[in-house]
């Protein structure tokens, strides 16, 4: 029995030895290269997501001649509802967006406590010249817009109460007060 039982012990252990990598397989260089593609995507994701949330003003077309397309510009009649007297905040929308009921209540509640804010919700679908007009590419995607309509900058994303309140603040230097995140 103690025969049987090295014996059986001894073809296990050959097993065993046989699914450790031979020296020149390159399974160390294939682990190495794993570890330093998900850095890479894992940094790019970072630097990625931190940009998306913030607001950000229009950029100026880079070729000399040429200026910033004509729809800049949103008027009472595009939006069906009057603009705000110190600023307008304009989320664009969709049926499918999980993260758009919470920048609407941010925007909401922002509104209800700045005086001469709006919010318009635009549902992307519905509005498909504006969507075009802004390129819109995701949603939520957010304009802030001057007292006279005019786009002074915009974000993609979740949205905080301070980021939203930072933004306005640019737009009008008179706000100061500071919003409970």
């Amino acid at each position: 029995m103690a025969v049987h039982q090295e014996q059986h012990l001894s073809a296990v252990a050959g097993t065993l030895t046989s699914l450790v990598p031979a020296a020149g397989s390159g399974l160390v260089v294939r682990a190495a290269l794993i570890v330093v593609l998900l850095a890479a995507a894992s940094g790019a994701w970072w630097a990625t997501a931190g940009r998306a949330a913030r607001f950000r003003p229009l950029r100026h077309h880079p070729l000399p001649g040429l200026q910033r397309a004509p729809g800049a510009r949103l008027t009472s009649e595009d939006l069906s509802q009057k603009l705000g007297a110190r600023g307008t905040f304009v989320q664009f929308s969709s049926a499918t967006c999980a993260t758009c009921p919470q920048v609407r209540r941010v925007l909401k509640a922002l509104t209800a406590t700045e005086p001469g804010v709006v919010q318009v919700d635009i549902q992307s679908e519905d509005r498909m010249d504006l969507v075009r007009r802004f390129s819109v590419y995701r949603t939520p995607t957010v304009l802030l817009l001057d007292p006279h309509g005019a786009v002074h900058s915009r974000t993609s994303g979740p949205l905080t109460p301070a980021r939203a309140l930072a933004a306005l603040a640019q737009l009008s230097p008179e706000t100061t007060r500071s919003i409970d995140v």
